[in-house]
């Protein structure tokens, strides 16, 4: 191999090392770290930190010394980071990439740890203070709840994400990435046999299925992906700033709309709810209900609600977290069998059966026309 162009290889990494390492000791100053965008920017000077660490290991020293930057801060980070473990350490003082570093340098992973910092840290924090205000009361309004002492704001989450479009795009790119390596519930709920079987291909312009507040689109490109042939018309529908940063396909068709208002598109086979009804409390989740069973035709339509379904006893530990964090951002909450039940059926709704792979996963609530 020619020694030039290793060498030249080896100083473009050392060089890119350097300049990420210069970043990151700026962004640790006390300054940065008080700025409004200082969390988000240490982050991402982290996250590039990580990047230049695919090699096969680099001591402390050597970095310090080809950019200037100071060995113990150096080390104090690194040795954090390898104690996580988010880089290995392969020696005394000498580090690497591991998988996990790639997997949180992926954009969509690496959008979970702003979505988390952004986002959710602050409401996080500020849930015991809130607690002891409050006297330990259930939070369960979505304007008087953590969030808005964590982020001093009167604002609920789903008005502050516009006002803070850094924040709104990592959670547009976390939602495509959190169910990574944990399968979907195309995998395990039988959508040929419920859905498709029973479809009016015969209908002009028939819609297959409607996804309310489906985000970027991610559920109907997974559909589409895992079922290619299916027929029929895919809706996707959310409010304008999210579908301004949906990925558009053949196949798909965005709508503008609120689900608190009615359901326009009448009549669907499928109305699909993934992750909404957590966002709000009873009464709101209910009137979200009540819009789309107000479209569904008796005998034909169905609503798949993916969600957790909380076990009465022994709940795991991604469901009971995910509890918290709705309480905490939004004065809601992850629901037991028994909570769905009670609001499907408030709603002039009933549940058919509830399809779960196994436990602490998302399941899929099969709802009907009651």
């Amino acid at each position: 191999m020619d020694s030039t162009k290793v060498s030249s290889t080896a100083w473009q990494q050392q060089l890119e090392l350097s300049e990420s390492l210069v970043v990151l000791k700026q962004r640790l100053t006390e300054e940065a770290m008080n700025a409004p965008n200082g969390r988000r920017e240490l982050i991402e000077a982290a996250r590039n930190l990580a990047n230049t660490l695919e090699t096969p290991g680099e001591s402390v020293t050597r970095l310090a010394y080809m950019n200037g930057a100071d060995p113990i801060l150096l080390q104090r980070i690194l040795r954090f980071l390898a104690a996580i473990p988010v880089v290995k350490e392969v020696g005394p003082s000498l580090f690497t990439a591991n998988n996990l570093t790639r997997t949180l340098t992926r954009p969509n992973m690496a959008a979970g740890v702003l979505h988390h910092m952004l986002a959710c840290n602050p409401a996080w924090a500020a849930l015991p203070s809130f607690l002891e205000k409050t006297k330990y009361r259930n939070p369960a309004e979505a304007r008087n709840c953590p969030f808005q002492p964590g982020h001093d704001t009167s604002d609920g989450i789903f008005e502050w994400f516009p006002k803070n479009p850094v924040a709104h795009r990592e959670l547009m790119l976390w939602m495509t990435g959190q169910r990574e390596g944990r399968g979907t519930w195309l995998g395990f709920f039988p959508f040929a046999e419920r859905v498709v079987n029973g479809f009016r291909k015969d209908v002009p312009d028939a819609v297959m299925l409607v996804d309310i507040g489906g985000g970027i689109g991610h559920e109907i490109r997974a559909v589409k992906d895992y079922h290619p042939d299916v027929p029929g018309r895919f809706i996707l529908q959310d409010t304008r700033e999210t579908l301004e940063e949906a990925r558009a396909f053949t196949g798909m068709e965005t709508m503008e709309y609120d689900f608190f208002t009615k359901q326009p598109v009448i009549g669907a086979r499928i109305y699909y709810l993934r992750n909404i009804l957590h966002d709000w409390a009873d009464i709101q989740s209910i009137a979200i209900l009540r819009n789309i069973a107000a479209a569904m035709k008796p005998d034909y339509s169905k609503l798949l609600v993916n969600e957790f379904v909380i076990p009465d006893q022994n709940a795991g530990i991604v469901g009971a977290m995910l509890d918290i964090t709705m309480m905490s951002h939004q004065g809601s909450a992850e629901r037991s069998e028994g909570q769905w039940r009670q609001i499907i059926d408030e709603a002039g709704l009933k549940v058919v059966n509830i399809w779960t792979r196994k436990e602490d996963e998302e399941s899929i609530v099969e709802v009907e026309l009651a």
